[in-house]
C-alpha cells in the first residue's frame, strides 16, 4: 500500500516538474525594452477601424493594453483561460454571440493576452468577431 501511495506521489511531482519545464522552455518568451508597436481595433457593426502606434516597454501585450487602456477604452474580464478582452473603443462585446480575436501581424494568436509577447514592429490586430 505504501508503495503505491509513493510511486502515485513520484509521478504526481514528475508530472509538475514536466510542466514547469514545458512553460520554462517552450512557452512564450518576454521581450525586454523599448519597443515600438501598432495597435489596430476593428469592429465593423460599429465603424471603428483605429490605428494607434505606441511606444512601450512592457513585456506582454496584457501590459501594454494596460498601459493605453484610458487611449483605447480597454475592458476585461477574466475566465478560466485567463483575462478575456471584452470591450474596445467603448464597444462591449456580447459574450453570448461574439469575441475580439486577436491577430499579430496578419496571423492568428496562439496564446491569450496575457501570454502574447510584445516585439519591436508587431501589429496587434482585434477584431470583434462572431461565433
Amino acid at each position: 500500500m505504501n508503495k503505491k501511495i509513493l510511486v502515485i506521489g513520484l509521478v504526481v511531482l514528475l508530472a509538475i516538474v514536466a510542466l514547469f519545464g514545458y512553460n520554462q522552455f517552450f512557452g512564450p518568451k518576454a521581450n525586454e525594452g523599448a519597443k515600438e508597436v501598432t495597435v489596430e481595433i476593428y469592429v465593423e457593426s460599429q465603424s471603428v477601424d483605429t490605428k494607434y502606434t505606441v511606444k512601450t516597454d512592457a513585456a506582454f501585450l496584457l501590459d501594454l493594453l494596460g498601459e493605453i487602456k484610458d487611449k483605447v477604452k480597454f475592458e476585461s474580464e477574466d475566465s478560466a483561460y485567463g483575462p478575456m478582452v471584452t470591450g474596445l473603443e467603448g464597444y462591449k462585446a456580447d459574450s453570448t454571440k461574439e469575441y475580439f480575436h486577436i491577430l499579430i501581424n496578419g496571423e492568428d494568436a496562439m496564446y491569450g493576452v496575457k501570454d502574447i509577447p510584445v516585439a519591436d514592429g508587431d501589429v496587434y490586430r482585434f477584431e470583434l468577431r462572431s461565433f
